[in-house]
């Protein structure tokens, strides 16, 4: 049996064509890229060595937060800081939340600290001061709630107290301990 060139030039030109149409089915269905760069997470400020304070109604101060870096990133308008300090004023004792980074999303209801996270509560006459450190913390600023997953030590004075998940809501006055929780409570001196 021969096969001749002219026989196989149909077939050839048939099953290009069927290549062409899948890759056009294929390239028409694919949805294509913007080309603007929109869709990339890319920062769109870096500010170093900042300060923003939060002010209530009445103009007073609520709190400050400085960092030693801010990236904002204008595709989902939210902020990263590198060595972020939070101070809460007004009214009770002065509470400050430090840790190596953090995410605030873009309404600023919301903050995530990560690494050596410390809160401390200011000493007052009543109370010392009172430290809580863990590895991450999610911080509702408008509810006054702060919650974590991960291991929690809480020293005042010579008491310590430790366990794995916590949940704090300061309007509700309610701390819990989730888990694995241990303490050793000493009388403060008077």
């Amino acid at each position: 049996m021969k096969i001749r060139v002219a026989n196989l030039l149909p077939i050839t030109l048939m099953l290009f064509l069927a290549a062409l149409t899948l890759w056009l089915r294929i390239t028409m269905e694919t949805p294509a890229s913007s080309g603007n760069g929109s869709h990339r997470h890319d920062p769109d400020a870096i500010v170093d060595n900042f300060e923003v304070v939060r002010l209530d109604d009445q103009g007073a101060a609520q709190y400050t937060l400085t960092a030693n870096r801010m990236i904002h990133f204008g595709d989902d308008d939210s902020t990263e800081l590198a060595g972020p300090r939070v101070v809460k004023l007004g009214a009770g004792p002065r509470v400050t939340i430090t840790a190596e980074r953090g995410t605030v999303t873009r309404d600023g209801a919301e903050a995530f600290f990560h690494g050596n996270v410390l809160v401390v509560r200011a000493a007052t006459p009543e109370r010392e001061e009172l430290r809580v450190r863990t590895d991450y913390l999610h911080v509702l600023a408008e509810r006054n709630i702060a919650r974590t997953d991960r291991a929690v030590t809480i020293t005042e004075g010579r008491s310590v107290l430790s366990g794995v998940g916590m949940e704090f809501d300061e309007n509700a006055r309610r701390f819990a301990l989730l888990s694995q929780v241990r303490g050793r409570f000493d009388q403060p001196r008077k």
